[in-house]
């Protein structure tokens, strides 16, 4: 697999014309496009323009508020990574247009069960909210294992005109509130996790929660009023952002591991308000970590990813716009230590939720304050 990457400020007929030139002197033909814009660019403009220039219905655009082009952060900007097939491998797609009812994702759990040999990257939408649900009914119905074969994230965005820009862009359609698969044939890759975040403390259990609220926890206890306190004790100007230092850490009791955390998106005078689903009847306890925390778990991430597989051709990194605000002035560490283990270009992008494996390959998972890594190359 020959792949590049290249960047843009400016998304017009004139840059773009440029981009294919350069492509097409220096790459040759491509495979596969997989375009990355920022947040305020009209997807539908872009793709036409993209259509007409690059003259191919073979690609695939996401909106997202910073992507990585292997050791830089790009904002404001337009990326393509450029696939080139040189053995046996294929790329094929699968999306769903809209998430209405159990019967997309019956025709998605259909899909990766009938394509089980196939590696697949999701790049999702947040799906009116529900996509971690969606992932959690995916997994309960995947009828193979281990489950180390689906990676993936939501598209990060800004609102404008009260509409979250977290779209992808496939086939002639926007997909606002569904997700695209990207299905690679003939490739080994693996995935690891980053995680960073140590548990501390005691360990609650959440007594009452409604989807992303969570109200009380043990015999009753306002967990509003605990998060409340902990921003108090920060001693500077009330942020919600202060809380994502301290993730909670769910407890998987039948797993015996951590399985997931969950991010702080608002705190209120009854509940707290996360960006993933919490239940009645879970564990956890409060996590932190520090810029220098996260990055000793990548680099050990790294180490594994390279043990299992030698030589790749191409990475990806999936972290959660969370984590890289608590990396603070770190945040190109972590993609400076991916490609420095793996020698390869690297692609992917900050996102809204994480998608991938657990760490036992057991169950498909939507993490939050992650970082999500693969690592690929033909077979």
């Amino acid at each position: 697999m020959i792949s590049t990457i290249y960047t843009i400020d400016t998304v017009t007929n004139k840059s773009l014309q440029s981009l294919e030139m350069s492509i097409s002197q220096s790459f040759g033909r491509c495979d596969f496009f997989l375009f990355t814009i920022a947040s305020g660019m009209d997807i539908e403009i872009a793709a036409k323009n993209i259509r007409d220039i690059f003259k191919t219905d073979n690609f695939v655009i996401y909106h997202a508020i910073e992507h990585f082009n292997n050791t830089k952060i790009v904002e404001n900007s337009l990326s393509v990574c450029c696939f080139q097939f040189e053995k046996n491998a294929a790329l094929q797609t699968f999306y769903v247009e809209d998430i209405s009812d159990d019967t997309d994702i019956q025709k998605t759990i259909e899909y990766f069960n009938n394509n089980n040999d196939k590696f697949h990257i999701i790049i999702a939408g947040l799906c009116n909210g529900s996509i971690s649900t969606i992932v959690d009914k995916i997994s309960e119905q995947l009828n193979y294992s281990p489950i180390d074969n689906i990676v993936g994230g939501v598209s990060s965005g800004i609102s404008i005109d009260n509409e979250l820009q977290t779209y992808q862009y496939i086939n002639n359609r926007v997909i606002k509130n569904g997700f695209v698969i990207l299905s690679f044939e003939g490739v080994d890759a693996e995935i690891d996790i980053s995680l960073g975040f140590q548990p501390y403390g005691i360990t609650y259990e959440i007594t009452k929660a409604d989807g992303n609220k969570l109200y009380t926890v043990d015999d009753g206890k306002s967990f509003a009023y605990i998060a409340k306190k902990m921003l108090c004790n920060t001693g500077e100007e009330v942020d919600i952002r202060n809380l994502w230092y301290c993730p909670l850490s769910i407890l998987t009791s039948e797993d015996g591991y951590t399985s997931t955390l969950r991010t702080i998106e608002n705190v209120t005078d009854s509940y707290v308000e996360f960006f993933s689903p919490v239940k009645k009847g879970e564990h956890f306890k409060l996590s932190f970590a520090t810029p220098q925390d996260l990055i000793q778990s990548d680099e050990r991430t790294a180490k594994r990813l390279v043990e299992k597989l030698q030589e790749p051709e191409l990475s990806f990194n999936f972290s959660c716009i969370a984590r890289q605000y608590v990396l603070e002035d770190m945040q190109q560490k972590e993609i400076e230590t991916y490609v420095e283990h793996f020698k390869t270009n690297l692609f992917g992008f900050f996102t809204f939720g994480e998608i991938g494996p657990d760490t036992l390959y057991k169950k498909l998972k939507f993490y939050n304050e992650t970082s999500l890594v693969v690592t690929m190359r033909e077979s």
